[in-house]
């Protein structure tokens, strides 16, 4: 079967990711299907909140090629070249920073870079929340990325360096995802040289015109692929705009919030779920949201 000009956009934790698998990456049917689809024509690209350093490991535990949409669109590469690279403006980001801690003191920062890789704040941070993140670092085994624990790092990549994409975390408990939610809405309307979406207890932030579905779209141009062309899937608030943007051909994870499924036009419980779509002879189509 021919899929030439035919893409799967797909969110990575929670979605491709899913179930986790901490030494082979991707579930067996995910990897098989996915496999199935490129060697058919396709093309598969991975759009993610995470940064363009850890992309390298994506095909070789695939076994199969694929392309990037990086820290929600603010990187995008094509077989192997960079076509759209777009960082913070250093004096706003830092203005943006030291405001978020003055109003909201978060306990955390990770900040996306080209030089350093992530970088994360530890002033603030008290011990118990050092060894919550070390010991979260320590059992992610393949998902897990290179991190600087350094706060005058932090800094100077932002004064001196290029920054992407960051994300601050909000809290652990319930309510404080549901104030993640609301807290995105009211900064994106306070500070519009940045784009803010959230991701379960965390919020991150990019630069203006950096979302997930920007970056997909700027792909699809780049590749002169019809927009009816792409299937979107993800599971997070950071996928939202993927969702609207090309709806028609939207999925969202089953085990995704309410308030995310609800932008989706199909519901799906694995990435590889998909091959009843594209293939139908051999199975039947997802679920579909009312």
């Amino acid at each position: 079967m021919d899929f030439s000009k035919r893409v799967i956009a797909t969110d990575l934790d929670g979605t491709l990711f899913y179930p986790k698998r901490i030494f082979s990456m991707f579930t067996r049917d995910n990897k098989r299907f996915l496999r199935r689809f490129i060697e058919d024509g396709g093309r598969l690209v991975v759009v993610t909140s995470r940064g363009l350093p850890f992309m390298h490991k994506i095909p070789k535990m695939l076994g199969a090629p694929c392309d990037f949409i990086c820290c929600n669109g603010a990187i995008v590469s094509i077989d192997g070249k960079i076509e759209k690279r777009q960082p913070f403006d250093p004096k706003k980001f830092k203005s943006l920073v030291d405001d978020l801690r003055s109003r909201y003191n978060p306990s955390l920062f990770l900040l996306n870079t080209s030089q350093r890789g992530t970088v994360m704040t530890k002033s603030f941070t008290g011990l118990f929340a050092r060894f919550f993140y070390w010991f979260y670092e320590a059992v992610q085994g393949v998902y897990r990325e290179k991190t600087v624990c350094d706060d005058h790092v932090f800094y100077d990549e932002i004064e001196k360096g290029e920054g992407f994409k960051m994300m601050f975390f909000v809290g652990a408990t319930k309510t404080k995802k549901l104030f993640a939610e609301r807290l995105t809405a009211k900064l994106n309307e306070e500070y519009p040289d940045f784009n803010f979406s959230w991701v379960e207890q965390f919020i991150e932030v990019a630069p203006k015109g950096c979302t997930k579905a920007e970056g997909v779209a700027f792909y699809l141009a780049k590749c002169a692929i019809p927009k009816d062309n792409v299937m979107v899937v993800g599971d997070s608030g950071n996928d939202i705009p993927m969702f609207d943007a090309f709806h028609a051909n939207s999925y969202c994870m089953d085990h995704s919030p309410t308030s995310v499924k609800t932008h989706a036009a199909h519901i799906i419980a694995r990435v590889s779920d998909l091959e009843k779509v594209l293939y139908p002879s051999e199975g039947s189509t997802p679920r579909k949201e009312i």
